[in-house]
């Protein structure tokens, strides 16, 4: 099989997980930073980049399909590190 190259030399995967990171910090400003609602964006960022994968699967670029799956697992990795650790420094709420 074989895979589409991106333009300009450049590697595929550093424009989807940019964007996501960036879209991920956008989240946290803009809910300032409460966890239930970033562990929801964050979920739906994961879901959005499946999404992708699958449709770019389709389409039968392989290279955008690890792009997007890596991008979905960093986000999760990444934005669900920061709830709990948000959620770990509230203290005892009792």
């Amino acid at each position: 099989m074989q895979t589409t190259p991106s333009p300009n030399g450049k590697k595929p995967f550093s424009w989807p997980i940019a964007l996501n990171l960036g879209l991920l910090v956008l989240a946290a400003l803009v809910t300032g930073a409460e966890p239930g609602a970033l562990a929801i964006v964050v979920v739906v960022l994961a879901v959005i980049n499946g999404i992708a994968a699958v449709i770019m699967s389709i389409s039968g670029k392989m290279n955008y399909v690890v792009a997007f799956i890596l991008s979905a697992l960093l986000i999760l990795l990444i934005g669900l590190g920061i709830c709990a650790l948000l959620l770990s420094n509230m203290g005892s709420m009792h």
